[in-house]
């Protein structure tokens, strides 16, 4: 039987931990290296629900994008996370910015799914690379389409036409500097989540356009990688049925 640290180093092997950004927390956040696995629960999100679902289904490894612990003095919510999965007998690990930065990870992964080309590294996750020439309102509707997000938004002219674009999944597009990169680099578009209205505002008026895509819907993809990289696993990965995008739309 494999142990926590023969999983997790395969997934190190292909994201380190040491490209994880400043303030990240991936790795281990709860249990112990040493521990056998019998099972495990794929997810992107360490909650409440995908604690219970790894426990009640027989693993006792919940592996996931986002990490339940942040910074030094993790919140009360996180903290009850923690508690919560030892309470279970869990171990919980996650691949955090070291995947959204990898060769072959997160922003690779989307950007391949969105037809760019030439795709190159800007600088840490966020990827550069040319499209076919579209509108972008016809972009922001392809984008939509292609992560299955019916919330996207878009800054800028809808009959602009759009050839270079900057790619940062998760709150990528809440970056100030990316905008400047952009404005400086002939991008005609950033394609990211969880813009600031200062930052479309600065957009805007920088002449750079923005999609706005949902976190969760940019990054759902990560599933899809942890089981290409783990698949001499396949006979012990579940993938969460409780792991969903916690925004609902009004109808």
């Amino acid at each position: 039987m494999p142990k926590v640290k023969d999983i997790t180093g395969i997934i190190e092997s292909k994201a380190p931990l040491a490209h994880m950004l400043e303030f990240d927390c991936a790795g281990l956040n709860a249990g112990d290296m040493q521990s056998e696995v019998n099972g495990i629960l794929l997810a992107q999100n360490v909650t409440y629900s995908t604690i219970e679902e790894c426990w009640q289904c027989g693993a006792n490894l919940l592996i996931t994008h986002h990490p339940c612990v942040f910074g030094e003095e993790p919140d009360e919510y996180m903290q009850s996370l923690v508690a919560r999965a030892k309470e279970r007998g869990l171990n919980l690990y996650s691949c955090h910015t070291n995947l959204d930065c990898c060769k072959g990870g997160l922003n690779d992964f989307v950007a391949k799914k969105l037809g760019m080309q030439n795709v190159s590294v800007i600088d840490g996750c966020a990827r550069q690379g040319n499209i076919e020439p579209t509108q972008l309102s016809g972009l922001a509707n392809q984008v939509g389409k292609a992560l299955n997000d019916c919330c996207v938004k878009y800054v800028g002219d809808d009959s602009k036409i759009i050839k270079k674009v900057a790619l940062c999944t998760g709150a990528g597009a809440r970056d100030e500097q990316l905008v400047i990169y952009a404005k400086e680099n002939g991008i005609d578009c950033i394609i990211g989540g969880e813009s600031k209205l200062s930052i479309a505002l600065m957009a805007k008026d920088m002449g750079v356009s923005v999609i706005d895509v949902g976190h969760f819907t940019s990054e759902i993809a990560c599933i899809e990688i942890f089981k290409d990289w783990l698949k001499e696993y396949t006979y012990m990965i579940k993938v969460s049925k409780t792991d969903k995008d916690p925004y609902k739309l009004i109808k």
